[in-house]
C-alpha cells in the first residue's frame, strides 16, 4: 500500500467506528490496531471486514482489535494523524494491558502468531517462486520447453531463490518481530548459510581452540535462523542498555553479530536441526508402529513441519527408502494427504472469499497446490486463516490414515499429488487416488462445518 492508501484505509476505519469522538484510546501492535472507544454500538464490524487491507476483526474485552497484518504501523500513524490523536507507543503482540501468562492453552495459539507474523511479510516472495516453480512443471510436463535447455535452466534458478535464501527472509522479518535491526538479523542468518560452510557439512572444528562446533547445511531452513535471530534481539537490547551512544553504531552491531552467529553456529542451529531430525524419525516410527493412526499423526502434523521447514529433515530417510525398497511411503501419507487437503481448502476460498484479492490468491495457490508446490498456499492462506489450517490437519489426517492402510508407494521424490502423479501408478495407485480425494472432501466438509469466511 502507498501513502495515500494509508489515509484511505485510515479515515474509512475512523468512519466505520463512529469517528475520531467515539474513540477513547488507540494504540497498536505487530498486526493490530487496538482501539477502546464510548460507544461500542456505533462500530460496523461487518463493514470494516471488508474493506482491502483488512484481515479482520475481534474483541478482546473492551479493546476492538483491528487486524492489518506488518503495514499496521503506517495505517495507525495514518489514523492518529487524519484524528489529530497523539500516537501512542506500540505493544507486544500479547500484552493487552498487562502480560498474559503463557500456558498449554495459550503456547500454540502464541506459537502460531509469532510464526504467522514472522512468515506473513515474505510470503510475495514464496508465491512468486513458488507459482514460477509451478508454471515450469506444467510446460515442461506438456512437452512445451526443453528440461535441459538454458531458457528453463534460467528460470527454474531463479525459482529456487526465495526458498534457498529463506533463511535470509527469515532473518529479517523475524528482526523485525523481535524488534532488533533487521538487517543485522538477515546478515547473521545469512552467515548460517554460507555456501563455503555449507559445502562444510560435517566438518568438526573448534573455535579458540576449545568450542566445538560442527558445519552443516542450513539453506531453506526455518527454526535455525529464528532461534538466532531470537537469541540476538535479546544481545542487541543488552548492548543498547550498557554501550555508550557515541560508539554504538560501532560496537553494537559488532557484538551482536559476532555472538549471535558463534551461539547460533555453535548452539541453536544444531538444535533447530535436531528437531527436525527428531520429527522426521517420529514420522517414520508412526508409520511402522501405529499403522492408520500413524498415517493419520502424519498427514496431520505435515503442515507444521512445512511451515518450520522441517520436512527437508526426511529427504535422507525417503532416499533410503528408494535405494533399499524401490519406493518410498512417507509421500504419500505426509505431502500427498496434506498438500491435498491445502490445495482443496485454497479452492473452496476461491468460491467463497468475497475480497478479490482473497478469491485471486485462492486460485492460483489452489492451482499450484495441486501441481505440488504448496509454500503459496501455506504461508498466504493456511496459516492466516486457523479455520482453514483446522481443515487442512483434518483432511490430511484422513487421507494420510487411507495411505497407511493400504501402504500406499510413490517411486520417487516428486510434487504431489498430481503434479508427477505418474510416480503413484503402482499396484496401490487405486487407494493413493482414494486418499487424495478423501483429504480434500474432508477438508472442504470441514471448511463448510467451520463457517469459514474471509476475515
Amino acid at each position: 500500500m502507498t501513502k495515500k492508501n494509508y489515509e484511505e484505509i485510515a479515515s474509512r476505519i475512523l468512519s466505520l467506528i463512529g469517528g475520531k469522538e467515539n474513540i477513547s484510546y488507540c494504540t497498536h501492535c505487530v498486526t493490530r490496531l487496538r482501539i477502546t472507544t464510548k460507544d461500542k454500538s456505533l462500530i460496523k464490524a461487518d463493514e470494516i471486514n471488508k474493506l482491502s487491507g483488512v484481515v479482520g476483526n475481534q474483541w478482546s474485552g473492551e479493546q476492538f482489535q483491528i487486524i492489518i497484518g506488518n503495514e499496521v504501523e503506517d495505517v495507525y500513524k495514518a489514523v492518529c494523524k487524519i484524528a489529530d490523536m497523539k500516537e501512542e507507543t506500540a505493544i507486544d503482540e500479547n500484552l493487552d494491558g498487562e502480560k498474559k501468562k503463557l500456558t498449554i492453552k495459550t503456547f500454540f495459539p502464541t506459537l502460531l502468531d509469532v510464526l504467522t507474523s514472522i512468515l506473513a511479510p515474505i510470503i510475495p516472495a514464496i508465491v512468486a517462486c513458488g507459482l514460477l516453480q509451478g508454471v515450469l512443471y506444467s510446460v515442461q510436463s506438456f512437452g512445451w520447453i526443453d528440461a535441459t535447455g538454458d531458457t528453463y535452466v534460467f528460470f527454474f534458478n531463479c525459482a529456487q531463490a526465495a526458498f534457498y535464501f529463506l533463511p535470509v527472509l527469515i532473518g529479517y522479518s523475524a528482526g523485525k518481530r523481535f524488534k532488533c535491526n533487521p538487517v543485522l538479523a538477515a546478515t547473521t542468518s545469512a552467515i548460517l548459510m554460507l555456501p563455503a560452510f555449507s559445502g562444510m557439512a560435517g566438518t568438526s572444528i573448534k573455535l579458540f581452540g576449545i568450542i566445538p562446533l560442527t558445519y552443516a547445511a542450513y539453506s531453506s531452513t526455518v527454526v535455525p535462523a529464528i532461534l538466532t535471530v531470537y537469541f540476538q534481539s535479546h544481545i542487541e537490547r543488552i548492548c543498547k542498555r550498557f554501550v555508550p551512544k557515541m560508539i554504538d553504531i560501532i560496537v553494537t552491531p559488532l557484538i551482536t553479530v559476532m555472538l549471535a552467529a558463534v551461539v547460533g553456529w555453535v548452539l541453536l542451529a544444531p538444535i533447530g536441526g535436531w528437531i527436525g531430525t527428531f520429527i522426521a524419525e517420529g514420522v517414520l516410527w508412526l508409520y511402522e508402529a501405529l499403522g492408520p493412526l500413524g498415517g493419520a499423526v502424519c498427514g496431520a502434523i505435515y503442515p507444521f513441519m512445512l511451515m518450520s521447514g522441517m520436512q527437508v529433515a526426511m529427504s535422507p530417510i525417503i532416499a533410503q527408502n528408494l535405494a533399499t525398497l524401490g519406493y518410498d511411503f512417507l509421500y504419500p501419507v505426509t505431502s500427498a494427504a496434506s498438500n491435498s487437503a491445502m490445495a482443496a481448502c485454497a479452492i473452496y476460498i476461491f468460491f467463497k472469499a468475497k475480497k478479490e484479492n482473497t478469491k485471486s490468491v485462492g486460485l492460483s495457490t489452489g492451482i499450484t497446490a495441486l501441481i505440488g508446490v504448496t509454500e503459496p498456499v501455506l504461508f498466504s492462506l493456511i496459516t492466516k486463516y486457523r479455520k482453514a489450517l483446522i481443515a487442512t490437519v483434518v483432511g490430511g489426517a484422513v487421507g494420510g490414515a487411507i495411505m497407511a492402510m493400504f501402504k500406499v508407494k510413490y517411486l520417487s521424490f516428486g510434487f504431489v499429488p498430481f503434479g508427477t502423479i505418474v510416480l503413484a501408478m503402482t499396484d496401490t495407485f487405486v487407494y493413493y487416488l482414494v486418499g487424495v480425494f478423501a483429504a480434500m472432501i474432508v477438508a472442504i466438509g470441514m471448511m463448510i462445518v467451520l463457517k469459514w469466511r474471509d476475515e
